[in-house]
């Protein structure tokens, strides 16, 4: 006989009357105000079964009356959820721009009096984080200290989290204090550290924003094996460290190779002290060894580029590699090429590409091309109008920085023995290929451009050794040179000024030491000089620049091809001129003698 089926109690109601039945998923405890009555309106004498919660806490010894409700002391810290909303209710005044120091101090102290001695505790969690950082941002340096004090020897685990992170950028900006013992508990661990997402940003900020040489090192020098890790001395970086004990040179190079296999296999090299790990491996290493870095970082060395030592291992590679590792490196570039022109470190790469790559047709479609497309917005940036007046000045210092100079020249004879292609023809190319876009974008802009202190030194560059016609660039800049004399003529004005004068001087002028590796002016160019003085005689304006002191006039009259006749036509001006009580007009007449 099979089970016996319950009639759905809509058709048991319209069948004839039957009593509606109610279930209940789970027995009512006795306390429940909700407890069916007994029947017949008397007690029921049989017990609710026990919950498994009251027999455990029979087990236990404890009833589950008496079980979590003692009541809190006097002077008890409040629980956890008591703490956080009090906590909540105090930040939302603390955090609150529009109060003053002496508005926020009491909300400080008792804000500090609620979360002091559980700040380890909450630092963890994402609501009380913000609250912790709040305290750090407004609390004064008392009050830092307490919360740093709380937090040392959990520096590494707050590193580690999500949240805790974002207390420890916090005490390293506000506290300065706090700097050096943060980068003590973090030394030792910098290996693990910068593999992991959030404690590689702290790791970071220590490294790049706070940390003076010494700390630089310290932080670092868990890369270059134990010995390097506990050694003391003074020792600031691998270099001094050769120095000392040159015998350690090969141990250094395999505890660089065994530390960054694991980074470069992660793809972790976006941070600046694994960026120096990587250049001294390239630097420090020959031959196989050096090949295989080189190798390693085809497809990671863009990522590199925006650190001063990333940079420079980007420009080694570049220099050490092969013809096919220089063109797996440029192409890596190429998706980048205009924001690396704009950045203070990574426009010093694309230089050292130009410097040393043979193709010249393949730099130029792959580098220069996007370049010169954004000429009208990269040559009024300050890095952004190197890239291109490389191509136009070659190694000038008014154009390539310092530190980037230094690895050029220092890497001459490597490129003399990688390089196949003469020097002076790769110059010649390069300059050739930007050329064009230049000329065109000087003929359009030179009006107003002359007057801008970055995009004249574009115009006089273009003008001086673009291999091109740059006759309506020139003719651009002589309209303003016949305009009457006033205040802002471009004879006058001490930038635009510049720029005409220097024109006059190509060609003339002996060539300073300094630029000694700078491109020579282009031999095709304009006769500057004689087309100054031809449009000041034609307007009539040659004997008011002299008088108001226009550097350009003196410029006219020490070239040999114009100093003849500018002389013969001011001479009847002199003592005007002397009298004019200009230091450039007195030696405008000095040169008329």
């Amino acid at each position: 006989m099979g089970p016996v089926k319950q009639k759905d109690s809509k058709r048991g109601s319209s069948s004839g009357g039957a009593k509606k039945t109610k279930f209940t998923t789970k027995p009512y405890g006795k306390n429940s105000a909700k407890a069916p009555a007994a029947k017949n309106g008397k007690n029921s004498t049989k017990a609710a079964p026990p919950s498994k919660n009251d027999k455990n806490s029979a087990k236990n010894g404890k009833s589950p009356a008496a079980k979590g409700e003692r009541a809190p002391t006097h002077g008890q810290k409040p629980k956890d959820g008591d703490l956080k909303a009090e906590a909540r209710k105090l930040w939302e005044q603390l955090r609150r721009g529009d109060i003053d120091a002496e508005a926020r101090r009491p909300l400080m102290a008792s804000m500090m009096g609620l979360i002091g001695g559980r700040i380890k505790e909450v630092t963890l969690k994402h609501d009380m984080s913000r609250i912790v950082q709040t305290c750090i941002k407004y609390g004064s340096a008392e009050q830092r200290q307490v919360i740093a004090s709380e937090l040392q020897g959990a520096e590494v685990d707050l590193a580690r989290s999500m949240y805790g992170r974002h207390i420890l950028l916090r005490l390293l900006k506000h506290c300065p204090a706090t700097r050096a013992p943060i980068m003590a508990a973090l030394g030792g661990h910098v290996r693990k550290l910068v593999r992991h997402k959030e404690a590689a940003l702290v790791v970071d900020e220590c490294y790049s924003v706070y940390a003076n040489a010494a700390q630089r090192w310290a932080l670092a020098a868990e890369f270059y094996g134990g010995e390097c890790a506990v050694m003391g001395g003074g020792v600031t970086s691998v270099d001094a460290l050769l120095a000392e004990r040159p015998q350690r040179r090969a141990g250094v190079v395999a505890a660089l190779k065994q530390a960054s296999a694991g980074l470069l296999e992660k793809g972790a090299v976006q941070h600046a002290v694994v960026h120096r790990v990587l250049l001294d491996l390239v630097r420090l290493s020959d031959g196989a060894e050096q090949r295989a870095a080189i190798e390693s970082l085809h497809s990671l060395a863009v990522e590199m580029v925006h650190t001063r030592d990333g940079a420079h291992c980007a420009m080694l590679c570049l220099l050490h590699g092969s013809a096919k590792d220089r063109k797996a490196l440029v192409r890596s570039f190429r998706p980048f090429v205009l924001k690396m022109a704009r950045d203070e470190h990574a426009h010093a790469v694309l230089i050292g590409a130009l410097d040393c790559v043979d193709d010249t047709v393949f730099a130029a479609k792959t580098l220069l091309a996007d370049v010169c497309a954004a000429a009208a917005d990269l040559l009024p940036d300050a890095y952004g109008r190197r890239v291109l007046l490389y191509a136009l000045a070659g190694r000038s210092p008014h154009y390539v920085g310092a530190d980037a100079l230094a690895v050029l020249r220092a890497g001459d004879s490597v490129r003399a023995a990688t390089s196949r292609k003469d020097p002076a023809t790769r110059r010649a190319e390069l300059a050739a290929a930007v050329a064009p876009a230049l000329a065109e974008w000087a003929a359009g802009a030179a009006g107003a451009a002359v007057f801008e202190p970055l995009p004249s030194q574009a115009v006089l560059e273009t003008l001086v050794r673009a291999p091109c016609d740059k006759r309506a660039a020139w003719a651009a800049v002589l309209a303003l040179v016949a305009r009457e004399i006033g205040p802002g003529h471009v004879l006058l004005h001490p930038v635009a000024n510049r720029v005409v004068a220097s024109c006059i001087l190509a060609g003339h002028a002996p060539a300073r030491a300094a630029a000694a590796d700078a491109a020579p002016p282009f031999a095709g160019n304009p006769a500057f000089a004689a087309d100054v003085l031809d449009a000041l005689v034609e307007g009539g304006q040659l004997a008011a620049a002299a008088k108001a002191g226009a550097f350009p006039v003196r410029a006219l009259l020490e070239v040999p091809a114009t100093a003849e006749r500018a002389r013969q036509l001011l001479r009847p001006h002199a003592a005007e001129i002397a009298g004019s009580g200009n230091a450039t007009a007195d030696a405008i007449a000095a040169l008329l003698k």
